[in-house]
C-alpha cells in the first residue's frame, strides 16, 4: 500500500503497530502465539488418535478373545 505522511498508510491506519506491542513472556502473541497453538493441536490430535486406537483395540480384544 502507498503511504502517506509518518507511519499511516492510505486506508488511515498506523503502519506497523504490530512492531511496538510487547508480551511479558514469550508466547504471548505475534507469530509465536500460532506456532504454540499449531503445537499444541498438532499434539492433541496426535494424543487422541492414539488412546481412541488403543481404547478400540482393548475393546475389540477383549469381545472377540473368548472361546
Amino acid at each position: 500500500m502507498a503511504r502517506i505522511g509518518k507511519g499511516k498508510n492510505v486506508s488511515g491506519s498506523k503502519a506497523g503497530k504490530d512492531h511496538k506491542r510487547f508480551y511479558l513472556l514469550p508466547g504471548q502473541g505475534g507469530n509465536a502465539y500460532r506456532r504454540k497453538q499449531r503445537f499444541i493441536l498438532k499434539w492433541a490430535v496426535i494424543t487422541a488418535l492414539v488412546v481412541s486406537s488403543v481404547l478400540g483395540a482393548a475393546l475389540y480384544w477383549m469381545n472377540h478373545s473368548k472361546p
